[in-house]
């Protein structure tokens, strides 16, 4: 006789599979509908058609890969493809491109992210690594040189990496950076190139928060993300003596900066909340999200590359199954080990913070960037001096 056995109590949880993927797949549409129609706007029809092209080129793409390994697996390839949800992976990993990136260069990361990052494992549900990250660190290593001509110019993420170090020094430093995305305001809303979705800050945000009361993903990990970086930035910027902005302290204006520059936001609410490669344990996914956060600042304070939100989730997602080992235990010891753990992120999170203060910030104004920081001004003044004749 075979027995069935459940340990009480049983909790059911009214979010299905398909609900919550159907919920993500629409918080991921609306931003890239609200991006591709900046681009439309700003840049015209042939830039806002390339974003759909990249798009319809990775689902594509996504299908055929899904449809060959069900056939080789004698499932059907309808249910099959209806289940493995590898829609969000594509929109995921085109989002986090840039609008510039060719087509064929699209194709074979979707290939990577679905193949090896999924379907090598068993399909949805047993892969290790976030797919869509495995994509796009294909796009980064192998073709960051494949890119079209419709936009030039480096990203506003590039320039403050690249021109910065990540450390606008001075109020005429920031000033001059600011002035490449339209002031702050430009830079929380996304009105400015970069990668197709995660330039759009706010919005991001209340897909996110929306996200979040729909329980289709776990506020604990954008909360403590975002927090950290911000917490980060706030030492940095006390220990480097980085100016006031316009009489904002640089603790408050430089972490804001940190956490609206690049695609951390997009990563917190999108990425690093993948059921699949995230601890299961609430604690651990603290822990997860407080270690994604200090990587994240250390790759951007001393690496050598612009962005390191992408490359913090895959190197979390390696550490997720130690992750939830650690804390298999009974439930006392496993808060007592998961608040341990946590302490260690957060004291690592400040020594990372406090060996990016060894940094210079960047007091000059770039040579790049100093015509238009020169033109702007003038124009100020004389908008100023016209202003008092009037008076």
């Amino acid at each position: 006789m075979k027995f069935a056995f459940h340990v009480s109590p049983n909790l059911q949880s009214p979010n299905s599979t398909q609900k919550i993927m159907r919920e993500l797949t629409i918080g991921l549409l609306v931003v890239f509908a609200a991006s591709d129609i900046y681009y439309f706007v700003q840049y015209g029809a042939g830039v806002g058609l390339q974003a759909l092209l990249l798009l319809a080129c990775s689902l594509i793409t996504t299908f055929v890969c899904e449809a060959i390994f069900a056939k080789v697996k004698k499932k059907d390839i309808k249910s099959f493809l209806s289940h493995s949800f590898g829609w969000v992976t594509s929109i995921i990993l085109v989002m986090m491109c840039p609008i510039t990136i060719t087509p064929y260069a699209v194709i074979i990361a979707t290939v990577f992210a679905i193949v090896f990052g999924r379907l090598v494992f068993g399909g949805f549900g047993y892969n290790i690594y976030n797919p869509a990250a495995v994509g796009r660190a294909v796009i980064f290593a192998s073709f960051s040189g494949a890119t079209t001509r419709i936009i030039s110019g480096a990203t506003p993420t590039a320039q403050l990496s690249s021109l910065f170090n990540w450390l606008p020094g001075t109020e005429a430093a920031l000033d001059a950076y600011l002035n490449t995305v339209g002031g702050w305001g430009g830079l929380a809303m996304g009105f400015y190139p970069g990668a197709i979705g995660e330039t759009m800050s706010v919005l991001i945000l209340l897909v996110g928060a929306y996200l979040i009361w729909r329980n289709v993903i776990d506020w604990r990990v954008p909360v403590f993300y975002l927090g950290t970086i911000f917490v980060m930035g706030m030492v940095i910027a006390a220990l480097t003596g980085i100016e006031a902005w316009h009489g904002i302290p640089a603790i408050l204006w430089y972490p804001l900066l940190q956490v609206l520059t690049g695609g951390v936001i997009f990563g917190a609410v999108f990425m690093l909340t993948d059921p699949v490669t995230m601890p299961t344990v609430p604690s651990g996914r603290i822990f997860y999200a407080i270690c994604a956060a200090a990587i994240t600042v250390l790759i951007r304070v001393k690496g050598n590359l612009p962005e390191g939100c992408m490359y913090s989730i895959l190197i979390m997602n390696t550490f997720t199954p130690m992750i939830e080992l650690a804390l298999d235990a009974p439930q006392l010891k496993q808060m007592k080990k998961a608040w341990t753990m946590i302490a260690c992120a957060a004291v690592f999170a400040l020594c990372v913070a406090f060996y990016g203060s060894t940094n210079k910030p960047q007091r000059a104004v770039p040579e790049e960037l100093k015509s238009a920081y020169v033109m702007e001004t003038a124009a100020d003044h004389t908008v100023s001096a016209l202003d008092k004749e009037a008076l």
